[in-house]
Order: C-alpha cells, then structure tokens, then sequence
C-alpha cells in the first residue's frame, strides 16, 4: 500500500512537471493569432503571406518530429525534453537580431521556424508520456487536463500582443519598431532557460510502455499489428491533419474575421462598428480596432481553457469519442454562421468556435494512440507530424482571401477540418475493434467472428 501510495504521488509530480510545458508551446502557438495582421501592417505583407508564418511554425513540426521521435526512443523521454527546451530557448532569443537589425519577415520565419523546432521535440515527448502517465481509460481526460496549462497560455498570450503588439500604432513613413514584439519572446526564452534548469535536476519515473500503464508485463489488450494496419491510428493521423488545419486556420485570420464583420461601411462610404464591439474596445482601453479584435480572441482562449478544464470531467458521463462527435457538430455550425457573414452578428458566433475546439487535439491523440504499447512513441511522432496541416491552411485561405477579397470565403477549409472529427468519433469503436483484430492470428480472428 505504502509502495502505492509512493508510485501515485511520483506519477502526480511528473504529470504537474510535464504538465507545465503545455504553458510554454500554448503560448508560443497563441502568439501566433496577432502575428498575422501585426506583419500584414508593419511590413506589407499580404494575407497569403502572411500565411506562411503558420507554415514555417508547423512545417518545422512535419520535418523535426520523427527525428525527435526516433531520439527520444535512444534517449529518453527527459532528455528528449531538455534538447526540445534548449532549442526553444535559442529560437526565442533569434528574435533579438531578426527584430533590431534584420527587420525582414524572412528573419522572423527563420526564427519562428527554430523555435518550432524545439517545440516539435518537447511536444514529442510530452504528449505520449502524459497519455502512458497512468490508466489508459483516463488517457485522453488525463491529457485534456494537461493541455488545460496550455489553455491558460493561450488566454494570457492575445492579451499581451494586444497591450505590446497593437499598443500604439506604427505611423507611415517612420522607422519600424519591433520593441513590442521582442519583448515577449526574450521573456520566454529567459523563462525556458529557467525551466531547462529545473528538469535538469528532477528525475522523471520511468515508464515501462508495454502494456501502457506505467507497468512491466505483457498486457493481452496491447494490438500486435504494424501501425500501419491499425485503422483507429491511421484514422486518427488523417483526423488530426484536418483538424490541425481547421484550428491554426481559425487562429490564424480570426482577427482579420472580427475586423471585416465588426467594422463595415455604409453606402455613404463611412465607417459603421458593431456596438458591442465599439462597447468592447472602450472598457478594455484598446488603442486600436486590431487591438480590440485581440482582446475578443482573449475570451476566445477563456472558452477554450474552460472547455479544456470541463472536458475531462464530462468524459466521466459521456464517453470520449461521442463528445469529440458533439463538439465536431457544434462547431460545422458555428463555422456555418461564419461563412454566412452576416455583418455585425458572426463575430459574436466565432469566439465559441475555441470551446468546442477545446478537446478535439488531446482525444484525438489520446484515442489513435490507445493499446499501442511499445509503438506509443513512434506513433506520437505521427501525430506530432500531422500537424503539418498548420501549416498547409493558413496560405491558403490566406489566397482564397486575397481572391476573393473576403474573409469568409476562406472559412470553408476549417469547416472540413472540423467534419473530420465528428465521423472519426462516431466509428472509433468499430476502428478500434478492426485495429485489435487486425493483430490476431487467422484461426483467433475466425473464433471471435459471430
């Protein structure tokens, strides 16, 4: 009992430890929502573009996560955290020279790019030990509860680029300033030097993956095929590439949404503002309408943190693949709405777009990575790549935008992304029994055939 009771207190320190670095990649991917319009004013670029930060951000995620994976199999899931915390902290003070002496939109891809690096690596590592940190039926509540530190950095990092980022405005014909800008970024690399230092220290438990419950032994319930003849996995890395493209497509232009539907003009050629917006702006001191769309992302991220915090404790009444389905649901309507642009109404609807987000990465992970056993981690360095479809969107609607000359048009890829989970959570059980099935023997297979 005693030794139990040592074993769990261990598991809690580590998820706590563990846990903390959901803050530091949340908050680099949020501060990606006001990167967008901040570049497309500062320096010119267009919306297609501008694009291509999400691109070199989760680009770096499809190109470094299988060689963080494989390291992190040699290594350890610690060091794999240490090399992936040290790369960060290198990415985040490339800031310095990109924003004082280079002032090129090239020079902040470079360092975005490094920065994701280290973060493909953390997140390799960090995700599938959260998931193998205990019982595997808690898995995916367990790492929502987790990505709940993610979700806290997600509220804080819209709130400073808009004090820091669209503070004051940039007035043509003088010098570009990124003061704003770098700011935040040498605080982050001095706060993950910090924490580089603690996990330095600690020792992590050693997880035995074989039966994915942090115990040694053979688990019957493991599936022994490849991965790739285990549809729950390969089902659950399509689900996440469009996923992943839905969220950062959304995070991406929802500033440039609220400022189209919120702010219109009238026949006369003037300015018509939603009153709500107007209301907004005035109680929250923004210095400017960029600012104020930063502030409604800000309640975006408020509702993406409680959908985090609830989700987990709605699993205790509905399973997690149905939730991921209703959630799916929710937000092909919201995303309708979106697309309908109704002028001074939609910009209302998007912020609840992030609730219903709030589950869909960690389940997703959590389900495809299920019964996997000594193929967790190889299987997470999928996953990880999958992201790539951050990195696809955001150019793309980015062009659509362009074309088209209207911001809801772009919508339409999110909304596929977010059709993807619901009919992933609706046949999970069936994929899951074909991935278990798959691992047998003829003759065990033709037995358990009604």
């Amino acid at each position: 009992m005693i030794q139990t009771s040592k074993k769990n207190q261990a598991l809690l320190f580590a998820f706590i430890m563990v846990a903390s670095l959901f803050f530091i990649w949340g908050f680099c991917h949020a501060m990606l929502d006001v990167l967008n319009k901040h570049f497309q004013n500062i320096l010119h670029v267009s919306k297609t573009q501008s694009g291509f930060i999400q691109t070199s951000v989760f680009g770096a995620y499809f190109l470094l996560a299988l060689p963080s994976a494989l390291l992190i199999r040699r290594i350890g899931y610690q060091k794999g955290i240490l090399l992936g915390l040290l790369v960060v902290a290198v990415g985040a003070f490339l800031f310095i020279p990109a924003g004082l002496w280079f002032k090129t939109f090239g020079s902040f891809l470079v360092a975005l790019f490094v920065l994701s690096s280290g973060l493909a690596c953390i997140e390799t590592a960090a995700n599938p030990y959260v998931t193998v940190l205990g019982p595997k039926d808690g898995a995916a509540a367990r790492l929502s509860v987790a990505q709940a530190f993610n979700s806290v950095a997600y509220i804080i990092a819209p709130t400073i680029g808009g004090v820091l980022i669209f503070g004051k405005r940039h007035e043509a014909g003088t010098p570009v300033d990124f003061g704003g800008l770098l700011i935040p970024y040498v605080v982050l690399g001095c706060v993950v030097l910090v924490v580089f230092g603690i996990f330095w220290f600690i020792q992590l438990p050693t997880i035995e993956e074989g039966d994915g419950n942090g115990s040694s032994g053979q688990d019957p319930t493991v599936h022994l095929a490849p991965l790739n003849l285990q549809p729950h996995f390969i089902f659950g890395v399509a689900t996440q590439f469009l996923y992943i493209a839905a969220q950062v497509g959304v995070n991406a232009f929802a500033v440039n949404y609220i400022l189209e539907n919120a702010i219109t003009k009238d026949a006369s050629g003037g300015t018509l503002t939603d009153s709500l917006f107007a209301w907004y702006g005035s109680i929250t001191g923004a210095a400017s309408p960029e600012a104020t769309a930063a502030y409604v992302i800000t309640i975006a991220m408020i509702l993406y943190a409680t959908g985090r915090f609830t989700g987990a404790a709605i699993t205790k009444v509905i399973k997690p693949h149905i939730l991921l389905s209703l959630y799916g649901i929710a937000n092909c309507v919201i995303i309708l709405l979106v697309m309908a642009d109704i002028k001074h109404f939609s910009w209302k609807v998007l912020p609840f777009c992030w609730l219903f987000m709030s589950i869909m990465f960690p389940f997703i992970f959590a389900m495809s990575l299920r019964n996997l056993g000594e193929k967790t981690k190889l299987a997470a360095s999928a996953q990880i790549m999958s992201i790539v479809g951050g990195a696809i969107a955001p150019p793309l609607m980015g062009y659509l935008a362009d074309t088209y000359h209207n911001m809801a048009i772009c919508f339409v890829l999110p909304l596929i992304g977010f059709i993807a989970p619901t009919i992933y959570g609706f046949a999970y059980p069936r994929l899951l029994e074909k991935s278990r099935r798959a691992g047998l023997s003829p003759a065990p297979i033709a037995e358990a055939l009604p």
